[in-house]
């Protein structure tokens, strides 16, 4: 009854182009919003909570996954949410988790991007998360065993944190194939070992 309250109130909150909220997510639980007034949305997520919450992009006909990652404590990040997908949000913990949402209404020229991008996959192939910053874009924390769908423009890069100090873990070039797996806990033993860390 809850998720069900709470969605009527998200789609009353966006009758304007812009809305904002703080949200509170049972345990367990899993929202889903649809805004499908918006051919397309941004939902800027702000992780209240020490505990991590589940974040995807869903095809409304499918219901398959297009993009997704996990918002670690006290995390921020900006989502595109087009107007045949759904923004899902589960609480995987045993407590109620808390954020606040703000969702705005864009337009789709907004994807039309300046420079070459790259869409790939950050695999996390761990039973542990795995937090990792892109500057600029979203600091996502990779669930364990899940896949992370990005879309980066070359030279972007992707950062790893060891002993509170912050690593280049690679930076996007051509060498990354369209729609390759990147295996994420490989890569950081490869730098740690190149960077001394071990």
């Amino acid at each position: 009854m809850q998720k069900i309250l709470f969605f009527c109130l998200v789609i009353t909150l966006s009758a304007c182009s812009s809305s904002q909220s703080i949200v509170k997510i049972p345990a367990q639980q899993t929202i889903e919003l649809d805004y499908p007034q918006f051919e397309m949305y941004k939902a800027s997520l702000n992780n209240k909570s020490l505990k991590e919450l589940d974040v995807a992009v869903l095809s409304k006909e499918t219901n398959q996954q297009i993009r997704g990652f996990g918002l670690g404590m006290k995390g921020k990040a900006d989502v595109m949410v087009e107007q045949n997908s759904k923004l899902l949000l589960r609480n995987p913990n045993q407590s109620d988790v808390s954020l606040k949402l703000s969702i705005t209404a864009e337009s789709p020229k907004v994807l039309e991007k300046k420079g070459e991008y790259i869409s790939f996959t950050l695999r996390n192939n761990t039973p542990k998360s795995i937090p990792l910053i892109i500057p600029s874009v979203m600091n996502p924390n990779l669930s364990p065993f899940s896949n992370s769908g990005v879309d980066l423009q070359i030279g972007q890069e992707i950062l790893f944190r060891e002993n509170g100090k912050k690593y280049t873990l690679l930076r996007v070039d051509e060498k990354i194939q369209t729609g390759e797996k990147l295996d994420v806990a490989m890569l950081i033993k490869q730098r740690k070992t190149e960077l001394g860390l071990k």
